[in-house]
Formats: structure tokens, sequence, C-alpha cells
């Protein structure tokens, strides 16, 4: 008969092996206990790995697509709000320029308001959101209005001053504004002001605005502008409308001068109104786009999550109940290993 020898040290080091894979298996039943998911993808899901990776790979780009979605509808907020703003300032100045044609008005009321929409136009138009100013096109961290009224006389400004003193030979403030005839004020609206709102001056003396919008892309296969510009055609009519009711001697001039330079003012005014008008609408429609294809793709993605969870996620239950009996197997590895090392023939000699 064989007889085989089992020692302490035997005994503690299959105990101690015991132990530390134990621990380990803990450890991974802890972590997805916790997270609710696999602790080794790979190990778990062997072939069916690269299913998963596909999944997350498709899940992150729709999830990075619903995110720049929100950040597009808060740009497309702003922008509407400060299209509103402009629309609602340019019709009441319309009617103020009627009431003024007609006489219920006079020329110190003109010239108030449209400095007033001439500041407000700018601090709209300079409008930013999360850093980005709206209306500057694809030049986002360019203010893309300079303010009229800035001291020193900015570029806008002294341009306008210059073509009113080479056209008529005075200031603006000269006593020789009430001689301008109306004639002479009618040929410099329609030959010479235009000029100081069209290219090159205008993006010479008034905008850092690039002509190029701002592109996004809303779904897998959309992408589309989200944005305007300060150098619109809109734009240009309200800063002709307010400037030349401002800053060409309005309250100095003739009854005749006046009402040329009224009626310009008109105008310019009305076709501001309708160009804003379609822009709304124009932007309107992309956000309604914008907001469908989020909807769509927050449907997407919510799918793909529950794809990613049958690959990936455990049972909450199985994994608490692997983690108590983990727990207790490795308590009890733990006492027989102070057992054993309790264990001294020398207890047992007399």
């Amino acid at each position: 008969m064989k007889t085989s020898f089992i020692s302490n040290q035997s005994l503690s080091s299959t105990l101690r092996s015991a132990v530390l894979k134990a621990r380990e298996s803990l450890a991974d039943a802890t972590q997805e206990a916790t997270t609710m998911r696999h602790a080794d993808i790979g190990l778990t899901l062997g072939g069916s790995t690269g299913k998963t990776i596909g999944l997350r790979d498709q899940y992150n780009r729709l999830n990075g697509i619903v995110d720049t979605n929100g950040l597009v509808s808060s740009r497309l907020e702003v922008t509407q709000k400060a299209l509103d703003g402009m629309r609602e300032t340019a019709e009441k100045f319309l009617a103020t320029l009627i009431s003024v044609r007609d006489g219920d008005k006079g020329a110190d009321v003109l010239k108030s308001e449209a400095k007033n929409n001439l500041q407000a136009m700018t601090a709209s138009l300079n409008a930013s959101t999360s850093g980005q100013f709206v209306f500057a096109g694809i030049n986002t961290q360019q203010r893309p209005i300079t303010d009229y009224f800035a001291t020193p006389a900015p570029a806008n400004k002294a341009a306008i001053d210059a073509a009113f003193s080479g056209y008529f030979g005075f200031a603006q403030n000269a006593p020789g504004v009430a001689n301008i005839t109306q004639a002479d004020m009618t040929t410099f609206l329609q030959t010479v002001l235009p000029t100081q709102f069209a290219d090159p001056a205008w993006g010479a003396n008034w905008s850092s605005a690039l002509d190029q919008n701002m592109t996004s892309r809303i779904s897998l296969s959309e992408v589309v502008e989200v944005s305007t510009n300060a150098n619109t055609q809109t734009t240009r009519d309200m800063a002709i409308a307010y400037t030349l009711a401002f800053d060409l001697g309005t309250e100095n001039l003739n009854t005749n001068a006046f009402r040329a330079v009224v009626d310009a003012s008109i105008d310019s005014i009305n076709k501001a109104i309708l160009g804003l008008t379609a822009t709304q609408a124009q932007l309107g429609a992309i956000e309604e786009r914008v907001k469908v294809s989020s909807e769509r793709l927050t449907i997407q993605r919510d799918i793909m999550v529950k794809q990613i969870q049958a690959f990936e996620n455990v049972d909450p239950y199985e994994a608490n109940v692997r983690v108590t009996d983990l727990t207790t197997q490795l308590d009890t590895s733990y006492a027989l290993t102070v057992r054993i090392q309790q264990l001294n023939i020398l207890k047992y000699m007399s």
C-alpha cells in the first residue's frame, strides 16, 4: 500500500492559490455588479466583440450629431431672437418715417430714433453664443459690425462724413445744409451714398463678417447652412435707412431735401423688413429640420443602446449573488488558512 504525505505547506500553498483566484473573481464580480457590464468584454463575447465595437462606433457618431444639433439649435435661437428684434425695430421706424413725412412728427424725433436704431442694430448683429458671433459667417471669432458711434470716429463714420463733404462741399452740421436742393440730395442718395454700403467699402468700413455661412451635419446624410451673416443686402438696407436719417444733416435740411431723405429711408427700411422676414422664415425651416433630425437620431441612438446592452450587460441579480458567494468563499479560505497555519505536531506530542 502506497502512503501519501500531506504537509501544512502544501495545504497552505493550495489555499493561497484558491484565495488569489477568488480575489480576482471577486474583483471582476464587484465591477460587474457596479457597472452592470461584463468585466472583460473581449473575453466574455469572444467573436462577437466586433459587433459591440461596431455598435458603439455607430452610437458615438449618432450621439455626436445629436449633441451638435443642440448647439446648432441654441445658435439658431439666438439668431432668430436678434432678427425678431431688428424686424420689430424696423417696423416701428417705418411708422415713424410715415408720421414724419405726413408732418405729424419732426426731424429731431426722426434723428433720435434713427440713432437708437443704428445702435440697436449693431448690438443685435454682434450677438454671440458660446463665444461665437452668430452673424459673422464662418469668421465666428471676430465681432462683425463696426460701432458707428465709437470714439475715435471709426471707419464707417469717417467714410460717410467724407462722402457728404466731398459731394456738397461742407459738413453735415454746416449752415449750407439748409440750401441743399431736393435734386442734389436725390442724386447724392442714389449715386454716392449707396457706394458706402456696397463692396468694397462695406467690408472695409462696416463689416468683418464673411459671406460664407456656418454649415453643420444635422443627420447622417444632411449638411445644411445653419446661420446668416452681416453682409446680406438686408443688413445693408437697414444700415442705409438708419444712417441717412441720422447723419445727413436731417434737422437742418429744407422741406424738399428732407422729404427726399425720408422717402429714401422708407424705401430702404421696407426692403429691410421684407428681407428680415424672409431670413427668419428660412432659418425657421432649418430649425424644424434640426429638431426633426434630432428626434429621429435620438430614437435610433436609444435602439443602439439596447442592442449594446444586450451584448455587454450582466444580470444585476446574478452579479450580486456572485459577489456574495465569492465573498463567502474568500472568507472561508482565509479562515482555513489561519487554522492550517496554527497546526503544529508538537501540540500532539507528549
